[in-house]
């Protein structure tokens, strides 16, 4: 279904670039239809130089020669994304949006009618097809559309329809969720050195403990403290080290960032709802 589409992706930041590493990696698509734009062109040039696609100058241009057109620009500067495609989008097109907090209704609005759009959550995992993906589908999308997504970033992760309510809290806890991770990596790997093993030990047992430790939960469909429980014997070194962070308050830290960081999408879609409403 996909493979037959043209896919234009607009901006090629680290998201952008994450999802044309995973389109070629899942052979979602081949590399030759693949298009990408940037706001600035050379970023466009040096992306499909490295990964074999092919670049426009202009995402008008990318707008007019797209079956399946990404928006992966950051939220401030998706209302000039938005600008620059309005009356070039095929009007049977396909509008994907991965700006946080960035409404199809704005979308929808600013397109007038070409075009139907659905907005998308992914993360950088898509880059080695491990992405955890959730969508929406605007007012005018279809569940031929939805099949669409569904296909295309199924095969770069795991992927699910919400309604759209709910995106602020999956770019919260998904989209935010790499760094996150990534910080607890850290801290966990500084642990591992402090504890007397070699820093490239300590990293390559952290994130394989990490990978493991998520593919076992998904799975056996386990629900995560059911795990912890198999883990921590009572008086053992796991009970030793949870009660650390219990002490700490780590626990409820993590939840309450993941309730910022969907505030904080919520507070984003506000702005730019009010600046271009």
């Amino acid at each position: 279904m996909a493979t037959q589409h043209v896919i234009g992706i607009a901006g090629v930041g680290k998201m952008g670039e994450a999802l044309v590493r995973g389109l070629i990696v899942g052979r979602v698509v081949p590399a030759s239809r693949i298009l990408v734009s940037d706001a600035v062109p050379a970023r466009a040039k040096e992306i499909a130089a490295k990964h074999g696609v092919t670049s426009r100058e202009t995402v008008a241009d990318l707008a007019r020669e797209s079956d399946i057109l990404v928006l992966a620009a950051k939220p401030k500067d998706m209302p000039s994304l938005i600008a620059g495609i309005a009356g070039h989008v095929r009007r049977d097109g396909l509008v994907i949006s991965l700006a946080a907090g960035v409404r199809t209704a704005f979308i929808e609005k600013a397109l007038s009618g070409r075009g139907r759009v659905v907005r998308i959550m992914p993360n950088l995992a898509c880059a080695v097809g491990e992405g955890a993906t959730a969508f929406a589908l605007g007012g005018t999308a279809t569940e031929h559309d939805a099949l669409v997504v569904e296909e295309i970033f199924g095969a770069i992760g795991r992927v699910t329809m919400v309604e759209e309510p709910m995106l602020d809290a999956v770019t919260g806890l998904s989209g935010s969720g790499p760094g996150f991770i990534a910080a607890l990596a850290h801290s966990m790997i500084e642990g591992g050195v402090r504890s007397g093993l070699p820093r490239d030990v300590a990293y390559k047992l952290a994130l394989q403990t990490m990978k493991g430790t998520a593919e076992l939960l998904l799975i056996d469909g386990l629900e995560p403290m059911q795990l912890f429980r198999m883990v921590a014997t009572p008086n053992g070194t796991t009970e030793a080290g949870w009660a650390v962070m219990e002490r700490r308050g780590v626990p409820p830290a993590i939840s309450d960032a993941i309730v910022a960081a969907s505030n904080r999408a919520a507070t984003l879609a506000a702005e730019v709802a009010k600046a271009h409403g």
